[in-house]
């Protein structure tokens, strides 16, 4: 073999090298490919799921409006003014252009139009008596019990009336058995709107024992219970409060920023999943809390959920072991 065929001969690769070769470039094409075909479905599927979170978000706040809308129609029907004006804020803060909304608050501000009658202007009102030490005029008393039922003072006529009560039980009763029960509903309506619910409660109760609550004060009782059940777990149960604050949410969502506590519940209860590395149930509540107040932050805790999730290695079933004992 002359010099030249040799060293040919050393600088052309084998035949198994060159196919080895071959066969290395087309996996990496091929692996190429396959790596983005797939960031392709991940950013097509991230996009996907986001759309579909908007309108799944869209969808039942849509249902919600329209549930609220619904109640109010019948509160309007049934005279109860202040709860439908209630239930259509909310709504108009939500959607202020809402037609069904808008017309129902236009047909309250007319149904509770009233025509004002001249009065001659008084140059200082007239004082209200004191409360005596000793009750010796019944109807003086109970003209000063109307004055503060004038003057909007319901909790010195809810004492008022009270004393007079117990020290004239068969004086006037029906009138003003009549006179305490609307106070307590009027003045435990007020403290439910307030901090005071536990007090605003405890008043509806105590018009409970002189007759049966109407509809809105009936409501607002239910609810203002719901809101301290929530209380009561708050950031002790973040899954309880949830509860609460979802059943209250859905009922009467212009109520003590039911759902603004609900949404905190849920981010804090996912946030409990994902802080244990359990990722997998913290992306549901995560979803949920999403529908209520659409925020980054949340945003990115539900992405941070997803990829633990789809990271996590299964746990091993237990392996049965033949406890029977060889030759048996």
């Amino acid at each position: 073999m002359s010099e030249k065929q040799a060293n040919d001969e050393n600088q052309t690769p084998s035949q198994p090298a060159r196919k080895w070769t071959r066969w290395l470039g087309i996996f990496l094409i091929l692996f190429a490919v396959s790596a983005a075909w797939m960031l392709g479905v991940a950013y097509f599927g991230t996009q996907s799921g986001q759309k579909q979170r908007v309108e799944t978000q869209q969808l039942e706040m849509e249902s919600q409006i329209t549930r609220q809308v619904e109640l109010a129609q019948e509160d309007v029907e049934n005279g109860r003014f202040n709860l439908a004006t209630r239930r259509l804020g909310w709504v108009l803060e939500q959607q202020p252009a809402h037609p069904e909304a808008i017309a129902l608050t236009e047909q309250i501000t007319a149904a509770q139009a009233i025509t004002p009658t001249p009065v001659q202007p008084t140059a200082t009102p007239a004082p209200i008596p004191a409360t005596p030490a000793e009750i010796t005029d019944t109807n003086a008393e109970l003209r000063r019990v109307e004055a503060l039922l004038n003057a909007a003072k319901w909790e010195q006529a809810i004492v008022a009336l009270s004393a007079f009560q117990r020290e004239f039980p068969n004086t006037e009763r029906p009138q003003t058995d009549q006179m305490l029960y609307d106070t307590l509903i009027t003045y435990g309506l007020e403290l439910l709107e307030t901090d005071q619910v536990e007090r605003g409660l405890f008043y509806l109760e105590q018009a409970e024992t002189l007759g049966d609550l109407p509809q809105e004060a009936a409501d607002y009782q239910l609810w203002g219970e719901t809101y301290l059940q929530g209380l009561a777990f708050y950031d002790v149960n973040w899954d309880v409060a949830a509860y609460y604050f979802r059943n209250l949410c859905l009922a009467a969502p212009f109520y003590q920023s039911s759902c603004d506590l609900l949404n905190e519940s849920l981010v804090n209860f996912g946030d409990q999943y994902s802080y244990a590395m359990d990722y997998c149930p913290a992306v549901p509540i995560y979803q949920e809390a999403l529908t209520y107040d659409n925020v980054q932050a949340v945003r990115e805790k539900l992405i941070d959920a997803r990829e633990g999730c789809a990271q996590a290695t299964p746990t091993p079933a237990a392996v049965i072991t033949d406890t029977i004992s060889e030759g048996e």
